[in-house]
């Protein structure tokens, strides 16, 4: 297991993982504060009641319901919705001791407190989505790997393909029947020959995930193997590396820049959390909730989809 923890492509999955952690348990606290904040607004409403509104003011209505034993009381309540029109018949929850203390559906209490622990819950539930889903990609595509035997060589071409926002390293296997395989980012990807002899681990015919030894350094598929060229815009390795790109394979790429080329991803995050805004009504504390998950998120796929930085 350490030695796994040396690997490049581990080390960037366990760093975005932490990324997303950080950003999944800073909004978890934010939510629970904003709900105890509610909560003593809604202590002791615990009668039932069906009321009538008898007055609206932009976004209050007071709502008049009997109470046994009393007459009929009064409740203004704030709306975080539309309000209903006069006379509509709603149901309203009221404290006994203090009918004037009330919440009917909408209420800005009640929606506020809602929606704080719906996003709590959705942190937690996404934490222990990635954490199963780094558990099984780690063992599908390192341990499991690493375990086979080696096989023949085969010719292959290393190609970055681009599609949307994530660029990628695939393998071009030049075999009877084509095969491409997507591996983890390694700088000796960038001055390999095209053709070059590959060491595969595994068998390219039925194994869904295979490794490739080059040079003595084994590289891991960042997914399955397939039988369709991958879609995008794509880029050969030439034939011979010239000096450049020699001295390029030989310099490490540290996970900093690694971060840098994977900033594009991140353009979608404003833009799915001011849509979420939009729809939910949060306005901006949705918008920058939403925007701060969907960006942590967008690191740790690029990593799990084994993003490129090589220029």
């Amino acid at each position: 297991m350490r030695n796994f923890l040396r690997l490049r492509p581990v080390r960037h999955i366990l760093v975005t993982s932490a990324v997303v952690f950080v950003a999944c348990a800073a909004v978890f606290v934010v939510q629970l504060l904003e709900f105890n904040s509610t909560r003593p607004r809604l202590q002791g409403l615990t009668a039932n009641a069906t009321g009538i509104v008898a007055r609206v003011d932009d976004d209050t209505v007071t709502v008049r319901f009997p109470v046994p034993n009393q007459p009929e009381a009064n409740a203004a309540v704030e709306l975080d919705t539309t309000p209903p029109p006069l006379g509509a018949k709603v149901p309203v929850r009221y404290d006994p001791s203090a009918p004037s203390r009330a919440v009917t559906t909408g209420a800005s209490a009640l929606v506020t407190a809602d929606r704080a622990s719906t996003y709590a819950t959705v942190t937690v539930v996404a934490v222990l989505a990635m954490l199963a889903v780094n558990g099984f990609l780690l063992f599908k595509r390192f341990v499991q790997p690493s375990r086979r035997k080696a096989g023949a060589s085969v010719p292959m071409r290393r190609i970055k393909v681009q599609r949307g926002l994530l660029t990628r390293s695939w393998l071009e296997a030049d075999t009877a029947t084509p095969r491409w395989i997507p591996v983890y980012f390694s700088p000796t990807l960038i001055g390999l020959p095209s053709p070059s002899r590959v060491e595969v681990l595994g068998d390219l015919r039925t194994d869904r995930h295979v490794a490739v030894r080059i040079d003595g350094e084994v590289l891991y598929p960042a997914g399955s193997v397939r039988t369709a060229e991958p879609r995008g815009r794509r880029l050969d390795n030439p034939s011979e590396p010239d000096e450049e790109r020699t001295l390029a394979a030989a310099t490490p790429v540290r996970l900093a820049r690694q971060f840098r080329a994977d900033l594009p991803v991140l353009a979608v995050a404003p833009v799915v959390g001011a849509f979420w805004a939009l729809v939910d009504g949060s306005g901006f504390a949705g918008w920058l909730t939403v925007s701060v998950l969907i960006a942590a998120f967008g690191f740790w796929w690029a990593a799990l989809r084994g993003s490129d930085p090589s220029l």
